[in-house]
């Protein structure tokens, strides 16, 4: 197809970084956008994946890696911003 960008493109790049930026916990709720993604990441043996329910869920996650020391990554398309917003107002008052 003329003028396609091929999608795994973008994957294998953000993979890239998370490798870079020692990043090795990736949560997510199944999504077909980030398939690619999701398949790198469970492969790659320096990563821990979590399949979530909710997006809010991998906002606590997120945070709890962090508290421990750990990098972690949210796999989150547009609609699922607007769910974590509720939860991204915790951490603040909590710190």
């Amino acid at each position: 197809m003329i003028g396609h960008i091929p999608t795994t493109d973008w994957a294998d790049g953000v993979h890239a970084l998370f490798t870079t930026h020692r990043v090795d916990l990736i949560s997510f709720v199944p999504d077909g956008g980030h398939k690619r993604l999701i398949e790198l990441c469970q492969a790659d043996s320096t990563m821990r994946t979590v399949t979530l329910t909710t997006e809010e869920e991998g906002i606590a996650l997120a945070a709890g890696a962090f508290l421990g020391g750990r990098r972690a990554a949210l796999l989150v398309q547009s609609s699922g911003v607007g769910n974590c917003v509720n939860m991204l107002s915790l951490p603040a008052p909590a710190a």
